[in-house]
């Protein structure tokens, strides 16, 4: 009868033992699956002013479509300059099944350019606009979008000379960026509105030429 009792206790704690290990699993098991993941984005817009050294042709945020000043915007680029002021650059959604790398860009393509001085500080927003086979230009001020565009001489003379890219320096980006669906970041070591050399915005082919379907 002893032996009995001694083998019984011995058999209860093995169960205590095992049930105890059961239960402190469910809890750890409870505990991790309620920890949020984290994720990291680049903030393009901070990191474009504060950067101290260049910074040449890397990708940053996804593509992605938004509402702004009206219309259904992509940005596809930002541009640092050596003066510390930066640009972002959008393209209406309407026409980015339509463009195709190497090509012109199609009628109806609308490029914006908002111009910053500071992440807080954002300044003229220039917009373009393709019809007919050429560029009009426009500006308005960020709370009042207009989107009354003419040909300028003054703009065209900037443009005209990069016939290469159908007079719009950021194309590759744009390109890269719709072949990626990668915000692209390309740095301008000139200052003010000096169009910048079109070398700076060719895109890392390592990365440019990635179709994505």
């Amino acid at each position: 009868m002893h032996k009995f009792l001694l083998v019984k206790c011995h058999w209860m704690k093995w169960m205590v033992l095992f049930l105890s290990t059961l239960v402190l699993a469910v809890i750890l098991s409870q505990i991790l699956n309620r920890s949020p993941s984290l994720s990291y984005r680049t903030n393009s817009s901070n990191q474009s002013s504060t950067e101290s050294s260049p910074i040449t042709n890397v990708t940053t945020d996804e593509v992605q479509v938004q509402s702004k000043y009206d219309r259904s915007l992509a940005h596809y680029a930002t541009v640092p300059r050596n003066d510390g002021l930066f640009r972002q650059m959008f393209v209406n959604e309407e026409v980015i099944a339509s463009i195709q790398p190497g090509k012109p860009l199609p009628d109806g393509t609308l490029i914006v350019m908002e111009t910053w001085y500071s992440p807080e500080n954002l300044g003229t927003v220039f917009v373009k606009q393709k019809q007919n086979g050429e560029w009009q230009y426009g500006s308005f001020s960020p709370d009042r979008p207009n989107y009354q565009m003419r040909f300028s001489n003054s703009c065209h003379s900037c443009h005209a000379p990069f016939p290469e890219t159908d007079s719009t320096l950021t194309k590759p980006l744009l390109e890269a960026a719709l072949q990626t669906r990668q915000v692209q970041t390309a740095y301008c070591d000139r200052a003010g509105r000096t169009p910048c050399a079109p070398e700076a915005y060719i895109p890392d082919t390592d990365t440019a030429m990635v179709f994505l379907n």
